[in-house]
């Protein structure tokens, strides 16, 4: 069954009880959004020679990963009541993780048949968006709702000129049967609007989404950072709409991906995360998890939208585009410095992340990347583990207190951007050399 599993924040939240040893924390044995390193010590050939960087560096990416799903569970899941929701369409189902009780909707496609009615007064869905989340979620809601044989539109809505228009139309959607068109047409005319648009796009143009939304419609996002948005100016949502938010646990691609997969294996998805954080008919969990499960989610979760953004922003700031950026440079430069060949070093470092690792943890979990090493390379990656988690606890603290109390949108929105201009990363040397690395490398090989 090719699911991808996710912990929650429970479940996050007891394995930082095992991994805070005072000593050499225990390794986790669930999956962690982070990509990892292998070391020179792996028993398979192929990615030996591959991927040949030490076993200590996958050691320094796990312990990142680990702390900050410790971090950000205890932070705003340790404490928190157990989230429950009530259902009229779905079976809500109780089950217990790390000694916590959560409560869940399990999907599959056998669920297609209730769409119809988890989505009752919905004629259109607007997709506002063409970027990772948009195209995936689109041509699922599309596929699904057509399996179910509803007569909902899915529409997706785009800025007049945007290039984005070829690709919708690749994919299906047109102009002549009203799946296409502009943007605040397509806003005006949704009973449930999907803003699947960039963070900077909704602090622009917020406002002029919601005063083209109808009464009575529904918001759905799939990331709370418009709620941080809206907190860091002392502005609320309008009372006259509600407010839901299904988060898949991966990349758009992803959630095609596995969607299309799941034509042949029931079961396979992303999962998501899904929240209700202003309800002003009572249709807005039937329509939330009908959403969720529409997109193909095996299991589907509630979380709030407050914790959902804090959660999501302090990930990608501390591990997606702080660590792992962070990690491969300074390999890059410490092999270099010791006279490693550049090329050989960006083998070494950014396609260690991009290539064959990726590809195991995407398939099989992290711990097969562990699994993989040598005796003599768990030691090393378990020193390394020990020795790097409670610098990165530290560190990553900083982060999440910087996100929790707004300080880190501010900063970004208002003061960030001038002081400390945002330069490109593939400027630097290592990505350089990665552009010569890729232009002489045989297609396909990787």
């Amino acid at each position: 069954m090719a699911t991808t599993t996710t912990p929650s924040l429970s479940a996050a939240a007891a394995a930082s009880k095992t991994l805070a040893g005072p000593h050499s924390p225990s390794l986790p044995t669930f999956n962690l959004p982070i990509s990892g390193l292998c070391g020179s010590h792996c028993k398979t050939p192929r990615t030996s020679l591959k991927l040949r960087a030490a076993a200590s560096n996958a050691g320094v990416a796990w312990a990142l990963g680990a702390v900050s799903s410790s971090v950000a569970a205890s932070s705003i899941g340790a404490s928190k009541d157990v989230l429950d929701f009530e259902t009229g369409v779905f079976v809500k189902e109780k089950i217990s993780l790390a000694g916590r009780d959560e409560y869940i909707v399990r999907g599959g496609r056998n669920l297609f048949p209730l769409l119809p009615d988890a989505f009752k007064g919905i004629k259109q869905i607007g997709v506002i968006g063409w970027g990772s989340q948009g195209p995936a979620q689109a041509q699922n809601l599309r596929d699904s709702l057509a399996e179910a044989k509803s007569d909902i539109t899915v529409k997706i809505g785009l800025r007049k000129g945007s290039r984005s228009f070829e690709e919708a139309r690749a994919a299906g959607f047109k102009e002549e049967n009203g799946t296409l068109g502009d943007i605040w047409e397509t806003v005006a005319g949704s009973d449930l609007v999907l803003l699947l648009i960039s963070d900077s796009a909704q602090a622009d143009n917020y406002e002029k989404i919601f005063s083209h939304m109808k009464p009575n419609s529904i918001l759905g996002l799939s990331h709370g950072f418009l709620l941080g948005h809206l907190q860091s100016l002392g502005l609320e949502f309008p009372k006259n709409i509600s407010v839901i938010a299904v988060c898949p646990k991966g990349m758009g691609p992803s959630v095609r991906r596995l969607y299309v997969q799941g034509k042949e294996i029931n079961g396979a998805g992303i999962n998501s995360s899904f929240a209700v954080h202003q309800d002003v008919d009572s249709r807005a969990t039937d329509v939330a998890l009908g959403w969720s499960v529409a997109l193909g989610s095996p299991f589907t979760f509630a979380t709030t939208l407050e914790e959902e953004y804090k959660s999501d922003i302090f990930g990608e700031r501390g591990i997606l585009l702080g660590a792992v950026h962070g990690i491969v440079e300074s390999l890059f430069r410490r092999y270099t410095e010791k006279g490693m060949h550049e090329d050989l070093a960006y083998k070494n470092t950014v396609e260690t992340i991009t290539g064959v690792i990726s590809r195991t943890i995407s398939s099989k979990g992290m711990l097969a990347v562990y699994n993989a090493l040598s005796e003599e390379g768990k030691k090393e990656f378990q020193a390394a583990y020990s020795a790097s988690f409670y610098p990165c606890m530290d560190i990553l603290y900083e982060c999440y207190e910087d996100v929790a109390t707004g300080r880190e949108i501010r900063s970004v929105e208002k003061e960030g951007l001038p002081v400390f201009p945002m330069g490109n990363i593939d400027q630097t040397r290592m990505w350089k050399v990665g552009e010569k690395v890729r232009s002489t490398r045989p297609t396909g090989d990787l």
